[in-house]
Parts: structure tokens; C-alpha cells; sequence
């Protein structure tokens, strides 16, 4: 396992109990080794032609590259949204331990 092979995945969800179910799910799947729910995110963006403000939930999810796609599928599938926010970065760097507990949380 090297470092290049974690990532981190971003979801916003309408509240904090979608954003908790989603991530407990993908948790005990072993999809994702851990997330982290984040409250009070204000997002602004234009849909149906519309500028919408909203209050969301950010959940930032630690997994490894090969879960992606089972990841992103199971988040659409339980997701609230239509068209969820879902991005992958790939990890550059990191304490070496933890990437390595990441790796082990979400072996099958």
C-alpha cells in the first residue's frame, strides 16, 4: 500500500442525519475507513436557472483508490439529491500509520 493509493471523497448532503446514514453505511461496508461530517456549510450555486443558497452538511469520507466507483454508486443510491456533489482527490502525503489503518479499515 502507498500513500498514492488513498483518497479523500466530498459529499454535501441536505442535513447531518443524510450525511451520517450514508457515511455509517459506507463505514460498515468497509467502502470508506472514516468520515468526517462538517455542519454549517452555506452553498451558493445556480439550478434551473435559479442562484439557490442553501444549508448543507460536508462530509469528507478516507477510502482507498480501488472503492471509488463502489463508493460513488453507493452514495448516489442513498443520497437525497438528484445530482450529488461527489469529488475524489487523490492523497499526495500523509502520516504513513494512518494511511496504512485507511488501508486495513476497507480491505474486504
Amino acid at each position: 500500500m502507498t500513500k498514492e493509493d488513498c483518497v479523500t471523497i466530498y459529499v454535501t448532503a441536505e442535513s447531518e442525519d443524510v450525511a451520517v446514514h450514508i457515511s455509517t453505511a459506507l463505514v460498515r461496508e468497509k467502502l470508506i475507513a472514516c468520515a468526517n461530517v462538517q455542519t454549517g456549510i452555506r452553498s451558493i450555486y445556480e439550478w434551473d436557472g435559479v442562484i439557490q443558497l442553501d444549508n448543507e452538511v460536508a462530509v469528507t469520507m478516507k477510502t482507498v483508490a480501488s472503492h471509488v466507483d463502489a463508493v460513488i454508486a453507493k452514495v448516489k443510491e442513498m443520497h437525497s439529491y438528484g445530482v450529488p456533489c461527489i469529488t475524489v482527490s487523490p492523497i499526495v502525503d500523509g502520516n504513513p500509520e494512518y494511511l496504512e489503518w485507511v488501508a486495513r479499515q476497507t480491505k474486504a
